[in-house]
């Protein structure tokens, strides 16, 4: 088993291809009182944040921190390769440090309208592991989804039409996501919150099989880089866990032409295995 600490949302960096279809709103109590103006595009704003601002592909390194409830901390630095294209995303992502960790990867591909399919590689056995979106991924007493590595996969879920919320003295939209069928997602209910001014992302909560709160994410710092909005700083409460982690992207760089061969079995085997064999020497 792939051994990560929980890289949740991947910044968002990761989320899928495609727009979650329009489905009829629902008021919520505490709902704050109908403005005049009318909401902007919802389906946009979140293609906005799933597509990341409408790029072709980007390259990102990044950082997670995480402290436990006895305040032992530990931490991962990663890179993640993403390409889009209108029938597909795919992702590559690899480990950097710590150093003994560095041979572990997954390459996944999220078509439009099927579920995610993802892949690491087994180097001692040459057998190549293949995954699902709720497949757990452990690091000591941790857990993490795949789902979660790729950004929670958002073109995976219906999206209500939206309302405009009361939220500490002022109003973000809020908007709830429902998992389309035979999807495998861990999260099944997503309840988003975006600042309308922006069009950002504020926080999520995530919501499992159960319907119950499983994970609250607040977006801290959303940065403009090559002109493209950029979620740079993320804080998760993991409730489940008891976990607290800090996510930063700490270098992106956008349309740099990335070769599809990086998003294949074949490459995927070989990074491994060139990386697994470094280690021992």
């Amino acid at each position: 088993m792939m051994r990560v600490v929980p890289l949740l949302l991947v910044c968002l960096v990761l989320s899928a291809c495609g727009r979650g279809a329009d489905s009829p709103d629902v008021k919520k109590e505490g709902a704050a009182p109908a403005a005049s103006a009318p909401l902007p595009d919802i389906g946009k704003m979140i293609a906005r944040v799933a597509t990341q601002d409408g790029c072709r592909d980007f390259t990102a390194e990044m950082r997670v921190t995480a402290e436990d409830a006895a305040g032992q901390r530990d931490q991962v630095e990663f890179k993640v390769q993403r390409k889009y294209s209108p029938s597909q995303a795919v992702t590559f992502l690899t480990v950097l440090a710590p150093r003994e960790e560095s041979d572990k990867a997954i390459l996944a591909i999220e078509r439009a309208d099927q579920a995610t399919e993802a892949f690491s590689y087994l180097a001692g056995l040459k057998r190549l592991a293949k995954m699902n979106s709720e497949r757990q991924l452990g690091f000591r007493n941790a857990k993490v989804t795949v789902q979660e590595l790729l950004g929670m996969e958002l073109g995976q879920y219906a999206h209500s039409a939206g309302e405009r919320v009361a939220d500490g003295g002022g109003q973000l939209i809020r908007v709830e996501f429902k998992a389309k069928p035979d999807r495998s997602l861990a999260f099944p209910r997503i309840v988003g919150y975006f600042n309308e001014k922006e069009l950002a992302p504020s926080r999520f909560e995530l919501y499992d099989a159960r319907d119950e709160l499983q994970k609250r994410v607040a977006i801290e710092e959303v940065k403009a880089v090559q002109n493209r909005q950029t979620i740079t700083r993320v804080a998760i409460d993991d409730v489940l866990q008891k976990l607290k982690l800090q996510l930063e992207t700490r270098r992106i760089e956008y349309d740099r032409g990335i070769s599809d061969a990086i998003f294949t079995e074949n490459y995927l085997k070989s990074h491994i295995t060139s990386a697994g064999k470094r280690l021992i020497q």
